[in-house]
């Protein structure tokens, strides 16, 4: 694994100095960035995808925790190292599932040890992450049973109790939920583009915006809203390259 980038959000400018030396001396970043509250912090782990956060907790526009509670709803969360003066946060930190939560003044010794906590995290979640592409799925269809290969399916849609898998020149229902379909869909290679829609990722060929409509099309021709809820993440993957399509967004 390649050393990880990390963002370091401390409204402090000498805290958020300091830790950058600490973090600098480790040598074990790829890139440092820094964010002067949690709000900058929201827009950069948008825009840069941290593989790392540095998190202050007490902050005057946003909280480090309600911070970490906007990095669960992503698609890969960042890990998260909570810097604070305060110990009475550390329940709620570790709720949030933190790597570690470090008192200030941040020793470099725990610091070191809680990053390479983090980078093993990261290296197990990107093993999970890896997709099987002969991994088959069972489907009915009117002769009996079949098996399809996960890594065919250009997209699903749902149909009312059903969930129709368009593959190349065919499609099969299934009798099965979004959710339960989703979660047997590797990540690295479908998208949720809507409650009704995944789809694999480098079969999108664009990311269009009218207005206040948002939409996937795809190489084929096909044209997919994006719910509202699966807006950011749709459109940070195709800015930062991850759906192997465009990475272009269009007005």
């Amino acid at each position: 694994m390649s050393p990880p980038s990390v963002l370091i959000v401390d409204d402090e400018p000498l805290a958020r100095s300091r830790l950058k030396a600490l973090s600098e001396r480790t040598g074990l970043f790829d890139r440092i960035e820094l964010a002067k509250g949690g709000r900058e912090a929201l827009e950069k782990i948008r825009k840069l995808q941290p593989d790392i956060l540095l998190l202050d907790v007490d902050m005057p526009d946003l909280s480090g925790l309600k911070v970490a509670e906007f990095c669960e709803g992503l698609v890969r969360m960042p890990q998260i190292i909570f810097t604070t003066a305060h110990s009475r946060y550390a329940v709620q930190a570790f709720r949030l599932e933190a790597t570690d939560y470090l008192l200030k003044p941040v020793k470099e010794a725990l610091l070191r040890e809680a990053v390479k906590r983090a980078i093993d995290s990261l290296e197990r979640d990107r093993i999970d992450r890896e997709p099987d592409l002969d991994q088959r799925l069972w489907v009915q269809d009117r002769t009996g049973s079949l098996q399809l290969i996960i890594s065919d399916i250009e997209w699903v849609e749902a149909e009312r109790d059903y969930m129709r898998l368009y593959l190349p020149g065919r499609s099969y229902l299934v009798h099965q939920s979004m959710r339960s379909l989703e979660n047997q869909l590797p990540d690295s290679l479908f998208v949720r583009v809507h409650r009704s829609a995944i789809v694999r990722r480098d079969c999108i060929a664009e990311v269009r915006r009218q207005g206040r409509k948002k939409f996937v099309i795809l190489h084929d021709g096909s044209q997919l809203s994006i719910g509202p809820h699966y807006a950011d993440r749709v459109i940070s993957a195709a800015q930062t390259g991850r759906l192997g399509g465009s990475e272009t967004v269009t007005e």
